[in-house]
């Protein structure tokens, strides 16, 4: 049942004159309907022109104007509704004028995993709105299915629109719309391609330096636009308008034969093609590449890979540094020499490679790499720089000295100093009896700190609440930022909190406190904050893991493990498998056939924190459990939370099925900071350049410590938000990892490698 406004089917309208026909789509000229096609998009980007979604109930939608998957054009409309208990969701375009007691015909192609309805909406000349069920479809989840319904209009009426709605859990696609008067029996002209020709250069053409490409194209219903194209890449835009021509680069061509196309497109998205085959006969220099290190990477050690890719005519290639020659020319492909760093300063130097071909022209490729050899430093200092750290020193008979207490948003709350404590005789205590908002917490003065140093901090505590640790680090220039040390979990017990920070480019000061932001009590004592050096385990360990089961891991990120032999950790969603996003299960099992390690993730994804004990249960046991089934009983035996959310229960029912416990709390695991079920991982987001993941590789091979990569989807621009990789920079990470000689392991390898050191 449809509902826009909640209204009931009057007697009026069941008496209405319906016919449903499965097949072929009808339609009558012309068509009432705006943007049939939805191949025009507004300002957003996120519907069609002339379109709008709407849903209502207790359902939980998600509407995608989908830009890759049209009927005969490129773009559709698409519902998923995951989770109902009342209600339906919808995509309607703009209501239009229409006539009063006069047959119309409703025509569209939709594809749907369940049965959905058409309904219509009519607005009266007195403004109110009526409605009508026009049919059912049937589910038709593989192939594009065409329907068609005839319905006659109610007396009064002055606009209607049509809605294909979803009313279950499922999901539905739509396209190609159409709306006539009549009955919508007397097919229209078949619809025809537009047709295109290339004029110049003629074909055959001898070409060089800059071409001109010229086209006619004709259409009986309008011609939308050419796109030229050069063995299948596009030259410029689109041309949207007569006469059709794109100016064509020569030299980013190589020389020899090479096929232009005029690809036409006519407003009914009809396309038709043109080829022709040209030669290209320019004097260029070669092309040349860097191919390692990465731009901008840090290098070390005696025997760094320069190397770089270079076109067919290159004849040698001469590496430089800072204009100094490395070595002599390298006249045979792979072009590579080792470069002993050691005899560089540390600091940013340029590397050039000046390609040269027979005809004795020359192409050079410069890059910033950051020389970075290791001199012995003197051991970090263990001074604690927190003040009055064990708090025994009092200012008055309420605050211990250089400490400070605050709070902020709206609750009821109330700062102790306490005479008995962790060790000694003084703590401190806050305690709120009621709360709606805000923060409150005990902190000290901040203190100086090095840029780019790695630091440790602790604290002993007890809490019946969940706590969180956060760090405010005061810039070189006033400004703040503020980072997510932890959550501490409840503990009626002494308990010590410990984190591993490094200290952000331009920091002068740095001040951590841990939060009470809910109704309970937090006693803390005994603060530590000091420069660190990890104890190292046996070698440095990098593991790749990929969250949530995106269908582009499959697509994109699995061609790249097979092509460097890397092994990762995916951590699945089970849910989703029937969602064309995500991975199905045969998708699955060649992630490991292919070597990585299947784990879990959860069913749903949801915050966890917020269900209740049953409700975790179900979503780590059954998801542990469908991973099992699938893909046999070794498989599982670690868990990523869904956005890195846990407390005390959620952690207690992870130990109920799983070995280890991976969130998204930034460090490197290290031999004396090391907890099972608080993998500290290093989060890999669209603004992470490859020469930051080669730089946190180079810290844990040069500290011996286990670096975890997570990454989400692969590819560009995917899903609105940062958590994409884009495929480019996902090669040369994995490239620079394989070339780095560092151990990369799967997270149960890696388990199992270090569990035994400690």
């Amino acid at each position: 049942m449809f509902k826009r406004f909640a209204l009931l089917l009057t007697p009026m309208f069941a008496s209405l004159l319906m016919a449903l026909t499965v097949g072929g789509t009808l339609a009558a000229s012309p068509n009432l309907i705006p943007n049939p096609s939805v191949e025009t998009a507004d300002s957003t980007g996120t519907k069609p022109v002339g379109w709008n979604q709407d849903k209502w109930g207790t359902n939980t939608s998600t509407f995608t104007y989908k830009t890759n998957a049209g009927y005969s054009g490129s773009k559709s409309l698409y519902i998923n509704m995951t989770k109902r208990s009342s209600g339906d969701a919808k995509w309607y375009f703009t209501h239009v004028p229409v006539k009063p007691n006069q047959k119309y015909t409703y025509s569209e192609f939709y594809k749907s995993n369940v049965t959905t309805e058409i309904d219509a909406e009519y607005l009266s000349t007195s403004g109110k709105y009526s409605y009508a069920w026009l049919g059912s479809q049937a589910a038709s989840a593989t192939n594009w299915k065409s329907t068609t319904v005839s319905f006659t209009t109610p007396s009064e009426v002055n606009t209607l629109t049509v809605f294909h709605v979803i009313n279950k859990v499922g999901w539905l696609q739509t396209d190609d719309f159409s709306l006539v008067e009549g009955d919508g029996t007397t097919p229209p002209p078949p619809a025809t391609p537009p047709t295109v020709s290339i004029t110049s250069p003629p074909t055959g053409a001898t070409v060089a330096n800059s071409q001109t490409i010229n086209a006619n194209a004709n259409d009986s219903v309008g011609v939308a636009g050419v796109q030229f194209k050069v063995d299948g890449i596009n030259v410029g835009a689109e041309d949207t308008s007569a006469p059709y021509s794109a100016s064509w680069d020569t030299k980013t061509a190589s020389n020899g034969n090479h096929t232009i196309t005029a690809f036409a497109r006519n407003i009914s998205g009809l396309t038709a093609t043109a080829s022709e085959p040209v030669n290209v006969q320019n004097l260029t220099p070669p092309t040349v590449s860097f191919t390692l290190p990465i731009a901008d990477a840090t290098v070390s050690g005696i025997s760094q890979a320069v190397s770089a890719s270079a076109s067919a005519d290159t004849v040698g290639i001469q590496f430089k540094l800072d204009g100094n020659n490395l070595g002599t020319e390298d006249m045979a492909a792979p072009y590579n020499i080792n470069w002993d760093t050691t005899t560089a300063s540390n600091d940013s130097h340029t590397l050039s490679a000046v390609a040269r071909n027979a005809a004795g022209l020359t192409a050079t490729v410069t890059e910033t790499v950051n020389v970075q050899n290791t001199v012995t430093p003197p051991p970090p200092s263990t001074t604690n720089l927190i003040p009055n750290s064990s708090l025994e020193t009092a200012q008055d008979t309420s605050t211990p000295q250089g400490w400070l207490a605050s709070k902020w948003g709206s609750n009821t709350s109330t700062f102790s100093y306490l005479t008995s404590g962790h060790t000694g005789n003084r703590s401190v205590k806050v305690e709120t009896s009621s709360y709606s908002s805000g923060a409150v917490n005990w902190y000290y003065n901040g203190a100086s700190v090095t840029a780019g140093k790695t630091y440790k901090y602790e604290n002993w505590y007890q809490s019946n609440v969940d706590t969180e640790v956060d760090a405010e680090v005061v810039m070189s220039d006033g400004s703040i930022q503020y980072y997510w040390l932890g959550n501490a979990l409840a503990n009626t017990n002494w308990t010590k909190f410990s984190a591993t920070f490094i200290v952000p480019t331009g920091a002068k000061s740095l001040t951590i406190y841990q939060l009470l932001a809910k109704k309970g009590y937090l006693i803390s004592d005994d603060y530590y904050l000091s420069e660190y050096a990890p104890a190292q385990f046996n070698q440095g360990i990098v593991s790749l893991t990929f969250d949530d089961a995106w269908r582009s891991q499959y697509t994109n990120a699995l061609p790249l493990l097979q092509k460097y032999n890397l092994p990762a950790t995916f951590y699945l969603l089970t849910g989703e498998v029937n969602d064309p996003d995500y991975m199905t299960v045969a998708m699955m099992q060649a992630l490991k056939d292919q070597g990585s390690e299947i784990a879990s993730h959860t069913i749903t994804h949801p915050h966890l924190p917020q269900l209740s004990v049953v409700q975790i249960d179900t979503e780590l046991g059954n998801s542990q459990a469908s991973l099992r089934q699938w893909f046999g009983p070794s498989v599982a035996s670690g868990f990523a939370t869904p956005y890195g959310e846990y407390d005390s229960t959620v952690l207690t029912e992870i130990k109920k099925y799983y070995r280890s416990h991976r969130g998204v709390e930034e460090g490197f695991n290290s031999k004396d900071n090391f907890d099972i079920y608080d993998i500290k991982v290093q989060n890999i987001t669209s603004n992470t350049t490859p020469a930051q993941v080669q730089a946190w590789v180079g810290q844990a091979a040069a500290n011996k410590t286990w670096l975890v990569l997570v990454y989400h989807e692969i590819g560009a621009n995917i899903g609105g938000d940062i958590y994409h990789t884009n495929i480019a920079d996902l090669d040369q990470e994995l490239n620079a990892l394989k070339q780095s000689g560092v151990a990369v392991e799967t997270v149960e390898q890696a388990l199992n490698e270090i569990l035994a050191q400690l």
